[in-house]
């Protein structure tokens, strides 16, 4: 369980989809969300990262717009 301990944000795909799922942005950056796939499936490790940096951004999240745009960012990565 030490995977889940630290800050998702840290890896360098966490660190995309936290840039992807800030709420300051008019709207999806799909040029970012493929970027975000492509590192996510180019490393052993990318799954896990995405799956807590997103996990981080949708669990206990009051802020609607984060959580639609971290939904969006997860759908993207598994449909490619």
């Amino acid at each position: 369980m030490e995977f889940l301990l630290g800050n998702p944000f840290s890896s360098p795909v966490g660190q995309l989809i936290e840039r992807a799922t800030n709420s300051s942005l008019p709207s999806e950056d799909w040029e970012l969300n493929m970027e975000i796939c492509d590192i996510t499936n180019s490393s052993e490790e990318g799954p896990r990262d995405a799956v807590r940096a997103i996990k981080k951004r949708i669990v206990a999240n009051k802020n609607f717009k984060e959580i639609m745009l971290a939904l969006t960012v997860s759908v993207g990565s598994v449909c490619r």
